[in-house]
């Protein structure tokens, strides 16, 4: 049985001590260890340590495969490096090669960051392939194929030898871990994991999806042009051939080998990519290292087969790739011609093999060995407030019409909801309940009619016009983000407050408790309490509840009709849709039936129950219906 060692320290304030521990240890080495060819090694990681940080934020973070970051880098590279011809000091040399990468990247990620997956990849393969075009041909400015060669300036007064100019790298990588850290920590980062698990609720909850996507992008092209620009400096000498494709592969590597959404994986990449090249000049070490890694990719499979089971994809695809460079490093002639087939090898088992990196698994060991103690909660404040709700209506929906192809999905819907009511929605499936609320909502856009919320018309098929006139909405299919805790989910949807607030709000409904649990380990029933609570942390004026009930046990749906009535005593604006009529009968004062697209009831729940088009829609117009009507019709609503 393993024993977990208890330090007394918290896992944050483990994770500041080990980074400054390793600042300290590679600041020391050329104190130690005089060679210029290792300090350049050096300083070629803490470049690359800063670009795989800012590539990180597109990969790992918006979880978009980005193949511009090497052309960035090379923008960055030759900005400050024209910029220091024309002796410009060093410091602005370096805001002009930030300046060269993130101008581009801002204009390449209006149009991209629209698209998703392959399209994406394949527009910035694209802006790639253009950069190195446009540097090689733009003889005049950049000397195109034959390079262009700079001398390293001054800081100041300050004379740049290796070691003093592998400091400024090694201080400019620590300033760029901690800002990347505090940035992505924030809810800017929050805000960032959110919409890569569900980008439709991260716009309904007024969020925002595009613009935190180009900020991130942004971000990452600021840091590639920071880095070029050092590069630039260190090398002295650029050709446009070297932002090329094995750059662009070999980033990818370090990015997804190191760990994504973590500095320490970016940092543990930067290491990985730089030592690779060069171990593929020794043979002999290579052919060892990549051993060690087929040993270490074979223990799994054989671990699995010895319990008698069959070991699955993601156990054997990486023995293969790694079996593949190993059989390159022993056969083949010459290694290095080969070095981007190997490159490949080791992305795919890595990509297969480690999902979360090296700096995702050695995180996981020492969970496993180290008990960390955990940040104290602060106590719950805030919760539902009474609402400050004028006169007249909450929501207006006029003449609403949708269709899909020919099927008609709303047909020309009125609805009217008083201020501070709770309004029911009922109709058989398919009747069209939820692309009425989704019409509302703005996640589709209608085809005629209007909306208004609390006297605010929203630009129609816009999810964060239709959350800032004052709706929130949950959803008939789950949309958590898996990535985030219940507190950080909360605190990422809330428009004011901090962590007591959001702790407020999770006490409101019941999950207080869970703060820490991440909502990929929660329970179905609490990840529905969770999606309410987020709508809440908005503050709207109109909520709508689709379906909340569904899939749920009998205790929780006591606990979700408490919880509404608490929310209705607040006088909060409520549109439920609901199946379980015993819930509507309860809580809704209004009750509107759909049935084909198009409203066929309204009054209240004694009303609609029996109204015999709302007995036609459940039960059919035929004799067996008609003699069930008596014995079935007082069950709905």
């Amino acid at each position: 049985m393993l024993v977990r060692v208890n330090l007394g320290l918290r896992e944050k304030t483990a994770e500041r001590v080990m980074r400054l521990t390793l600042f300290f240890c590679l600041a020391a080495l050329p104190l130690l260890w005089h060679g210029e060819y290792a300090l350049g090694l050096l300083t070629l990681m803490a470049v690359y340590g800063v670009l795989l940080i800012g590539l990180d934020a597109t990969v790992g973070y918006l979880g978009q495969i980005n193949l511009a970051h090497a052309a960035l880098f090379g923008l960055g590279a030759y900005g400050a490096a024209l910029a220091i011809q024309s002796e410009v000091p060093l410091p602005l040399a370096l805001l002009v090669g930030i300046a060269a990468a993130l101008i581009p990247g801002a204009v390449l990620a209006l149009p991209a960051l629209r698209l998703e997956g392959p399209q994406f990849a394949l527009s910035t393969l694209s802006f790639a392939t253009l950069t190195v075009i446009f540097l090689n041909e733009s003889e005049s400015v950049t000397n195109g194929a034959l390079g262009l060669s700079i001398i390293r300036p001054s800081l100041f007064t300050i004379v740049l030898n290796s070691t003093r100019f592998y400091w400024l790298c090694l201080l400019v990588l620590f300033v760029t871990w901690w800002a990347s850290q505090l940035l992505l920590r924030s809810r800017f980062g929050l805000a960032i994991e959110a919409l890569r698990d569900s980008p439709t609720a991260t716009d309904a909850l007024g969020i925002g999806t595009l613009r935190h996507k180009i900020l991130a992008f942004a971000w990452g092209s600021a840091l590639a042009g920071l880095a070029g620009a050092l590069h630039a400096i260190n090398f002295g000498y650029l050709q446009p051939a070297a932002f090329g494709y094995d750059l662009m592969v070999i980033l990818l590597l370090g990015v997804v080998f190191g760990g994504r959404r973590n500095q320490w994986g970016a940092f543990a990449g930067a290491a990985v990519v730089t030592m690779l090249p060069n171990l593929l000049s020794n043979r002999t070490l290579f052919s060892s290292l990549v051993t060690f890694g087929c040993l270490l990719a074979i223990v799994s499979p054989i671990r699995t087969l010895l319990s008698r089971k069959m070991p699955s994809f993601r156990q054997t695809a990486p023995v293969a790739a790694m079996g593949g460079a190993l059989a390159l490093a022993l056969f083949a002639s010459n290694v290095e011609e080969w070095r981007k087939g190997i490159f490949a090898l080791f992305l795919f088992a890595a990509v297969v093999g480690l999902p979360d990196g090296i700096a995702g698994a050695l995180t996981a060991i020492l969970r496993k060995v180290i008990c960390f103690a955990p940040d104290p909660l602060p106590v719950a404040t805030g919760g539902i407030q009474p609402a400050k709700n004028g006169a007249g209506l909450a929501l207006q929906a006029l003449n609403l019409c949708k269709s899909f192809g020919g099927v008609k999905a709303v047909d020309n819907v009125t609805l009217e909801i008083i201020t501070g009511e709770t309004h029911g929605l009922i109709g058989p499936n398919g009747s069209g309940k939820t692309t009425l609320v989704n019409l509302i909502s703005g996640l589709y856009k209608a085809d005629s009619g209007s909306v208004e919320i609390s006297g605010v018309r929203p630009i129609p098929g816009s999810l964060m016009s239709a959350c800032s006139a004052g709706s929130a909405r949950t959803f008939q299919n789950l949309q958590p983000f898996s990535g985030l805790t219940a507190l950080e989910s909360i605190m990422v949807c809330q428009r004011y407050g901090g962590i007591s607030e959001a702790m407020g709000w999770l006490h409101v409904v019941g999950l207080e408790a869970k703060a820490r649990l991440r909502c990929s380990e929660m329970s179905y029933g609490d990840l529905r309490f969770l999606e309410i609570a987020r709508a809440l942390a908005t503050r709207p004026y109109v909520l709508m509840l689709d379906e909340p009930a569904a899939g749920m046990s009998k205790p929780d749906i006591i606990r979700l009709v408490d919880l509404v009535t608490s929310i209705k005593r607040a006088g909060i604006t409520i549109l439920l849709i609901e199946h379980h009529q015993d819930v509507v009968a309860e809580l809704c004062d209004r009750v509107s039936v759909m049935d084909g697209g198009q409203l066929i009831a309204l009054g209240t729940s004694d009303q609609v129950r029996r109204n015999p088009k709302v007995i036609e829609a459940y039960l059919g117009s035929d004799e067996t219906a008609i003699q069930a009507k008596s014995e079935i019709g007082a069950q709905l609503c």
